[in-house]
């Protein structure tokens, strides 16, 4: 399985039933998830290492942690920020 597949299935999962959201703009709903579930994605594959998934992210760490907040990304309570 490619990333490509997974971020498929993972997005199709994410905006189904979206039209229970009401009519209107739903990219900035959608646009939200994907990105908060892009860096979740990374930081859990980097053992949440900010400075790695930054770079793979191709943010900066402070824009990291800023996303992370704005995203309400939760991070285990054992993690550090560096």
């Amino acid at each position: 399985m490619t990333l490509y597949d997974i971020l498929d299935r993972e997005i199709k999962r994410m905006i189904a039933g979206i039209g229970r959201h009401g009519k209107g703009n739903i990219h900035p709903l959608v646009m939200h998830e994907i990105e908060r579930f892009i860096i979740h994605t990374v930081l859990h594959e980097t053992n949440f290492n900010f400075l790695v998934a930054a770079k793979i992210l191709g943010i900066g760490r402070s824009t990291l942690y800023r996303k992370i907040k704005v995203l309400n990304i939760s991070i285990p309570s054992d993690v550090e920020a560096e």
